[in-house]
């Protein structure tokens, strides 16, 4: 019976692995978004799918958002960031949260990194074009 459902597990890993292989090699997958102490309820992911131009496509989901304001006094909105990991790379600003009654938000971006930090901030206007200093669900993306 023990060798027979070691045998079932390590068949289950073998498709668990082959399932998660063929996500990779279609350029899609779907991990999650890191955490913030300034917003402990706050939980997201980012689906990434790699566009036919190479591009890499990034669609971000976020719930169990606060307020920007509350968690940065006169912030007005959260704004989404990809920066490159060379050293001194600069965060791009890809767009603001739009956050609904239920307190979540949804963003699609694209971008020609191939490994990249995102993060949100919250920010006065949704045109910054440096991100505040305080960065919240932080995500990293390293392409093999």
């Amino acid at each position: 019976m023990k060798k027979s459902l070691r045998n079932w597990i390590a068949g289950a890993m073998f498709v668990a692995l082959m399932v998660s292989s063929v996500a990779v090699a279609m350029g899609s997958a779907v991990m999650p978004l890191g955490s913030s102490p300034e917003i402990p309820a706050a939980s997201g992911d980012v689906r990434l799918r790699t566009t036919p131009n190479g591009n890499v496509e990034v669609k971000l989901r976020v719930a169990n958002l606060a307020p920007p304001g509350r968690i940065v006094a006169g912030a007005d909105v959260f704004v989404v960031w990809i920066r490159g990991q060379a050293p001194g790379a600069e965060a791009q600003n890809v767009g603001a949260l739009k956050v609904n009654k239920k307190l979540s938000a949804k963003l699609t971006a694209t971008t020609s990194l191939s490994s990249f930090d995102l993060f949100i901030t919250c920010e006065q206007s949704q045109t910054a074009t440096v991100p505040a200093v305080l960065e919240l669900l932080p995500f990293h993306y390293s392409a093999k």
